[in-house]
């Protein structure tokens, strides 16, 4: 399994470039296309600098020039009540991976208030992994050494399909489960002989309960190991008409130090 078109969202914040070095890393590394998505309002445009050829020559133009597969994909939210979240998930449904910035709070960029929203609704709209990349990441390596988190169900079923090509070119793999929800009854030999077929290499473990969280213990095992990818399966729901994808996903994210692969 190789990927074949690689979506990245790429807007004005500094988390950007970053973002769209990885997505371009990975384009590499599958021969795939990569595709610059840049979602905008004319109506609401305020800064020269933002408008979308613009954003294209300063920001997309170096990685089409270095001889990679890219397409520039600007996108006119209008005056339309659409969100950039709804939209981009829309674009998400044509590509293979989708490639975003880790979520914010609102925080003032430039003279102008953005809102940065949280990608529970583009999993929910797009149906395909996310990969979600730090603010400050800085590592060359992405996908080299993987760990993926392993609590039998449709969610985590899913996260790992959604990675296998990822998983294919790692030189490490690792299935972890936490707790007593861990690994049943011949479940490690079912994983290991499945993702054996695929040509993927693993390692499992079961990690017992301790005082630590969940999400704390995936971060210790992260730094320990020397993970550059982590993925995950979330479940997501409606609380008080906001979506939520949990709490150790939530914590996940925001603390994240490596890039995390999410699937619903």
């Amino acid at each position: 399994m190789i990927l074949k078109d690689i979506m990245v969202h790429v807007d004005a914040t500094p988390g950007s470039k970053t973002r769209l070095e990885a997505a371009a890393a990975l384009a590499r590394r599958q021969g795939a296309t990569l595709t610059g998505l840049y979602v905008y309002s004319a109506p609401r445009l305020e800064l020269q600098g933002q408008r979308p050829e613009t954003m294209r020559q300063a920001i997309f133009a170096p990685f089409e020039q270095e001889g990679l597969v890219t397409e520039w994909l600007p996108v006119d939210l209008g005056s339309s009540e659409t969100s950039v979240a709804e939209m981009i998930a829309y674009h998400a449904c044509f590509t293979d991976l989708l490639v975003i910035g880790q979520p914010d709070s609102a925080r003032s960029w430039g003279d102008r208030h953005i809102e940065l929203t949280g990608p529970e609704r583009i999993l929910l709209g797009s149906g395909r992994p996310v990969l979600i990349i730090p603010r400050t990441w800085q590592s060359p390596h992405l996908g080299e050494r993987i760990m993926v988190a392993w609590k039998a169900g449709p969610k985590a079923s899913r996260a790992l399909y959604g990675s296998l090509p990822l998983l294919q070119g790692a030189d490490h793999v690792s299935l972890v489960s936490i707790g007593n929800e861990g690994f049943q009854a011949n479940e490690a030999e079912l994983l290991s002989g499945y993702l054996a077929k695929h040509t993927v290499k693993s390692r499992l473990e079961k990690v017992p309960a301790s005082e630590l969280s969940t999400g704390d213990t995936l971060l210790n095992l992260v730094a320990d190991e020397g993970i550059d990818l982590l993925v995950l399966g979330v479940h997501i729901v409606t609380r008080r008409g906001q979506l939520d994808m949990g709490e150790v996903a939530r914590y996940l994210l925001s603390q994240m130090t490596v890039p995390m692969l999410l699937s619903h």
